[in-house]
């Protein structure tokens, strides 16, 4: 059963989880990274989804800014990783 949504105050640091079914990266909620409980129920969330989704899902969370910079991300092959910038 759904719970209802709670006053909360300003994310700490505000993430975004996105969704990428077919090459474009899409909003799915937002939430604080800094609230641990609800940062492992969003991807514990997510992953769930994942791995019951009939089609290729991948996953990410975002810095909640205009950069949108990957903190981490999820395939159904290497579950959740942390996200590392390419090396050159």
């Amino acid at each position: 059963m759904a719970q209802p949504a709670k006053n909360t105050p300003q994310p700490v640091k505000p993430a975004k989880l996105q969704a990428n079914t077919a090459g474009a990266w899409k909003d799915v909620a937002r939430f604080d990274v800094a609230d641990d409980a609800a940062c492992a129920s969003v991807m514990d969330g997510a992953r769930d989804i994942g791995f019951h989704a009939t089609s290729d899902v991948k996953f990410r969370v975002v810095r909640d800014d205009a950069l949108n910079e990957p903190l981490m991300t999820w395939t159904k092959q290497d579950g959740w990783k942390e996200w590392r910038h390419a090396e050159h």
